[in-house]
């Protein structure tokens, strides 16, 4: 009998000859609304839990999540990415990604449950226990999402994993709310946290079916591509999560809560517009990695947008951070304020590297992931310690902001390298963003003043969507300026002015010539 279940096959490619940018849009439409909806899901469980629970709560649970965090990326395996990349996909390629990350899973779990106790002995509370043992589910889960799911990656078709982000926020959502409101406890936030992996695991199978066979029989097609990848999340989840642990030990739990529950606000707009175009990014990427010209501009126009998007966002963020907090959270958590004011800053120097991590994945030179983390690391470490021990949370931030700027500069030596574009190619194009960021941030400060002394909620969520909206459009208008004073040039602009232009066109003069 004819074994035909192991015969190579093609998944059907976008041409190279089909414009990237496009392609990239819609599929980066895609992947930014679901986060967007997602985001706002979160946004929603959070201002519930915030006034169901206490800060102490939020800070526990932000300590075992922190352990999780560094344990998970430690085994991290980005195999969908992995098979993204791949020229040619068999069956036996799914079924050796599904049986690698079940290996992960389950190692992941038996890790996590053995280093609670020495954790739960070292912050001197056992409720640490349980809380990491039910945490590691949520990682297990994440990473047995069905390996089908790269077929629609490759054709860069991201509508599914829209559901999928969307089901799986709403399951938390549900399940941590009705708990916070039935038992009142930090369980209610670790469910929340584990239903939603688990959720949107289960739907996968239904929207990409696969059935599950143990195999490891192009092990060799994973493990180069993997080796570096796993190093460089080490080293990255240590980045991020050390302020949380360092500061665990040094601080209460509930500032470490309200600390937590800022950080948290603050990473929503790079959640929702970073996190979900990196995808499309990659497989934009791998489409052009031959035509060297090609693949430079389709970063620099990558750069440009996400910058152009998110600019505003932060900055937006970082002015009305004391009315937002006081309208969404109230006043038992407005210390939480200034943290988020000076924690979105710190997220800028971000920006402006945002598709450094796709096009190093696209030319498979995951090398440079580890050593990017590295320096970052060396940078960081020192300046979090100190800062943590002298400054508590202001000089975290200030640690982050300069290790995030040092950072930002390697990657951007790199880029040059990669691609050949200077470093000040790369920063060219931002100006544009950065001034007009600077005349919201005056329009915006000049309204903060008069919105500071509003006591009724309606009238201060007015007061606060009058001045983003002024702000926005302050924004938006100084961008469109430049962008005319400059001729007009190709861009996130033009494409937003197209869009737009197409709207506004009358129906008649798409037709034909009428014959009568």
């Amino acid at each position: 009998m004819i074994e035909t279940a192991q015969e190579p096959f093609e998944v059907p490619l976008p041409s190279p000859r089909v414009k990237v940018s496009h392609q990239t849009m819609v599929a980066g439409s895609w992947m930014v609304g679901g986060r967007f909806l997602s985001r706002i899901l979160d946004l929603l469980t959070m201002l519930a839990l915030a006034r169901l629970l206490r800060s102490v709560d939020f800070g526990l649970v932000a300590i075992a999540a922190s352990i999780v965090s560094v344990v998970e990326a430690a085994l991290e395996l980005p195999l969908s990415q992995a098979l993204v990349r791949l020229p040619t996909l068999k069956p036996s390629h799914y079924d050796t990604a599904f049986t690698l990350s079940l290996i992960r899973g389950s190692v992941l779990s038996l890790i996590l449950c053995s280093i609670s106790l020495p954790f739960a002995r070292f912050y001197a509370d056992s409720r640490l226990i349980p809380l990491i043992c039910v945490l590691s589910f949520a990682p297990a889960a994440r990473g047995l999402v069905s390996p089908r799911m790269a077929d629609f990656a490759r054709r860069l078709d991201f509508s599914r994993d829209f559901a999928l982000e969307f089901g799986g926020k709403f399951a938390a959502l549900l399940v941590s709310v009705t708990l916070a409101l039935t038992f009142r406890t930090y369980w209610s936030i670790a469910a929340g946290t584990a239903v939603s992996p688990i959720s949107a695991t289960l739907l996968s199978y239904v929207l990409a079916p696969y059935r599950p066979r143990l195999s490891l029989k192009e092990l060799s097609s994973f493990s180069g591509f993997l080796g570096w990848i796993t190093g460089a999340q080490v080293l990255s989840a240590v980045n991020w999560q050390s302020d949380r642990l360092l500061l665990g030990k040094l601080t209460s739990l509930s500032a470490l809560g309200l600390f937590s529950t800022a950080n948290d606000i603050a990473n929503i707009p790079l959640q929702t517009v970073f996190a979900p175009i990196l995808r499309p990014l990659l497989s934009a990427f791998a489409l052009v990695k031959h035509d060297v010209r090609r693949l430079a501009s389709s970063y620099l126009a990558s750069s440009t947008a996400v910058f152009t998007l998110t600019l505003p966002i932060l900055v937006g963020e970082s002015l009305i951070a004391g009315p937002a907090v006081r309208l969404l959270f109230g006043q038992k958590w407005s210390a939480a304020a200034p943290m988020l004011r000076w924690l979105a800053l710190s997220l800028i120097p971000a920006l402006f590297a945002v598709p450094f991590g796709p096009l190093v994945m696209a030319l498979d030179r995951t090398r440079i992931f580890l050593r990017r983390n590295a320096f970052e690391l060396c940078v960081k470490i020192p300046l979090i310690v100190v800062g943590a021990i002298k400054f508590q949370f202001f000089g975290v931030i200030f640690a982050r902001f300069v290790s995030e700027s040092a950072t930002v500069f390697y990657c951007m030596l790199m880029v040059r390298r990669l691609v050949g574009v200077p470093i000040r190619e790369q920063l060219r194009p931002l100006w544009k963003s950065i001034t007009g960021a600077i005349g919201m941030a005056v329009v915006v400060g000049l309204c903060i003043p008069h919105i500071g002394d509003i006591c009724s909620p309606f009238s201060l969520g007015t007061a606060i969507a009058l001045a983003v909206l002024m702000g926005a459009a302050t924004y938006c208008g100084i961008l469109l300026l430049l962008w005319r004073w400059t001729g007009s040039p190709q861009g996130i602009e033009a494409m937003v002015a197209e869009k737009i232009a197409a709207l506004f066109k009358r129906p008649d003069s798409q037709r034909g010539p009428q014959v009568y």
